[in-house]
């Protein structure tokens, strides 16, 4: 279950049209409901705000920490690139 917290340090990291972002993760992992239909994104909003699921959140945590990994790669690439860009001018 999402509580108030995550959900807002969630908010934090993939945005706030998170619904559509979780979506796209639940149809590339083939995940669907039971009548083979892909989760709504009203359905996903629901479990944002407390409903338990155990797919849709699984999802939303894959999310969470492939957007994490994303920004961990942007920050060394630019710190990278703000240390050699340093070297140069010395």
């Amino acid at each position: 279950m999402i509580h108030k917290s995550d959900k807002e340090a969630i908010k934090c990291v993939i945005g706030h049209r998170y619904a559509s972002i979780i979506q796209k993760e639940l149809n590339d992992s083939n995940l669907f409901n039971r009548k083979g239909e892909p989760y709504s994104t009203r359905h996903i909003a629901n479990v944002m705000n407390g409903e338990k699921h155990k797919i849709i959140e699984a999802a939303i945590f894959r999310v969470v920490e492939n957007r994490l990994e994303i920004q961990e790669k942007r920050d060394r690439l630019i710190n990278k690139k703000t240390a050699t860009t340093a070297i140069r001018y010395f």
